[in-house]
């Protein structure tokens, strides 16, 4: 359908703008799905609840996406070399905490093989988009809830590469998706938000993980998103399960993202090793320049 005969959506701003000409996640998104989500998002009536989405935060939205999805495919590529053996190659991504889900169509419309489960707790957001997306399943439940780990576990067992995704996470959220991971995760991709909440102890269900970092911030004046990044990248751990398999992690600065949160902690599961070559894994920092 031509722009001209239907109102213009939020996309069409997005498309036209200054932004998606220079920024290297949104000129790879709109040359790589032109005829396929672009299209949903411009012309599919289940997309309608995103066709007056600000377009400030649709772009937002869709560099968070890419760059997650970007970082899913490069790690899926060392699975032939790299995995656990007995993965047999499809791949199930779990988008924790999804929001309305963008992460989760960009996952099903780029990584081949993959299917995505969309797990959020909130009721009040419309999903109808979904309609349009047979590789998603939304599944409105609490991250915390232990049908969550069923479900991972379901797909483990079942010999699909799991794929532990999480974008802009807040608090305690993040130190779950990284539980999540060392449970049951092939891979993690995770973009932490804000800080843990701090609460009294009677309110405190998962413990005090976090606790302390702003004031830790403050007195070693360092940026406190920093240092809850390392702090996470820390808690994953360097070997798992019972073959103590060894665990390579990263912190990845994405400077394409429309976000001065712009980081994700990237792990993946080894396979087993003989012998443990090295108890660090790739422990270090790297870029995504936008280009």
């Amino acid at each position: 359908m031509d722009a001209r005969a239907r109102a213009r959506r939020s996309i069409d701003h997005v498309a036209d703008g200054e932004t998606a000409a220079v920024n290297a996640h949104l000129r790879r998104f709109f040359e790589r799905h032109a005829n396929g989500l672009v299209k949903k998002l411009r012309e599919d009536d289940n997309y309608s609840s995103w066709a007056r989405v600000k377009s400030k935060a649709l772009k937002k939205e869709l560099t968070e996406a890419v760059g997650a999805c970007e970082i899913i495919e490069r790690e899926l590529e060392r699975v032939g070399t790299s995995m656990v053996e007995e993965a047999v190659g499809d791949v199930r991504v779990f988008d924790v905490c999804c929001g309305k889900g963008m992460t989760s169509c960009v996952a099903a419309a780029s990584i081949v093989n993959c299917d995505v489960i969309a797990v959020d707790r909130d009721k009040r957001m419309n999903m109808k988009h979904l309609a349009s997306e047979q590789k998603i399943t939304f599944k409105e439940m609490d991250a915390y809830d232990e049908a969550v780990d069923e479900m991972m576990r379901d797909a483990k067992l079942s010999g699909k590469v799991v794929v532990v995704c999480g974008v802009h996470l807040c608090g305690d959220l993040s130190r779950r998706a990284i539980e999540l991971f060392a449970r049951w995760g092939d891979i993690l991709v995770l973009s932490p938000c804000c800080l843990v909440r701090e609460v009294r102890a009677w309110k405190r269900p998962c413990g005090e993980f976090g606790y302390g970092l702003a004031r830790a911030a403050r007195r070693l004046e360092a940026d406190s998103h920093d240092l809850w990044c390392k702090l996470l990248l820390a808690h994953v751990p360097t070997h798992l399960g019972s073959e103590f398999a060894p665990v390579s992690k990263r912190i990845v600065v994405d400077d394409a993202l429309l976000s001065e949160k712009n980081r994700f902690i990237v792990a993946r599961r080894e396979r087993p090793r003989s012998a443990c070559v090295s108890c660090d894994g790739e422990e270090f920092s790297w870029k995504v320049t936008n280009k």
